[in-house]
């Protein structure tokens, strides 16, 4: 009697159909994985914007006049800021009167002011003719005036201050907003 050695077609197919089961589920890891790790990046570069806009915005208003600050709450404030008009290495001239720049404006490009192409997700400072890019991917999309809740930026009084919250957004693998929200108190200092 002669003795075979090999497998019968039955065992190839259910060793295969094994195989093809734990490869999908090293597949389906690997790729919930990845998605964990770019939603992840997505979300630490949505917070760093998102920080990188409440720092220039706070520098910018603590120099900001309270008696020139806009109406609040809104999406968009304009003041005007202590400026050195006279030479003299203050903001004050010789009458002791504050000297101030002309009006500054902080708000959602939602005009295409820096002619950049790029309209709502911009944060800009408008200062004169200047326009300065003060962060991108602003989750801006017009909203309610009274709550500011989808402007992407909403400054509100608080005490002697503003409130500032500055909600940014980077998009997932799958197109979807995830969202970093701020906030911070600043004390104009003029």
């Amino acid at each position: 009697m002669t003795r075979r050695s090999g497998m019968t077609l039955l065992e190839v197919m259910v060793a295969t159909g094994i195989l093809s089961v734990v490869i999908a589920v090293v597949f389906s890891l690997a790729l919930s994985t990845g998605d964990t790790a770019r939603v992840q990046h997505a979300r630490t570069t949505a917070h760093d914007e998102a920080r990188r806009a409440l720092q220039s915005v706070v520098r910018e208003l603590r120099q900001a006049a309270r008696s020139s600050i806009s109406a609040l709450p809104a999406s968009v404030i304009t003041y005007r800021a202590a400026t050195d008009l006279d030479g003299n290495g203050t903001a004050v001239d010789v009458g002791c009167t504050l000297e101030l720049s002309a009006p500054r404006t902080i708000t959602p490009d939602y005009d295409d002011a820096n002619g950049d192409g790029v309209l709502e997700d911009q944060l800009v400072l408008i200062n004169g003719e200047t326009v300065s890019v003060l962060a991108n991917g602003l989750f801006a999309q017009r909203g309610d005036e009274a709550t500011g809740s989808s402007d992407g930026i909403w400054f509100e009084s608080q005490g002697d201050g503003l409130r500032i919250t500055v909600t940014t957004f980077q998009r997932s693998r799958k197109g979807l907003p995830i969202p970093a929200t701020l906030s911070e108190f600043v004390a104009p200092r003029n």
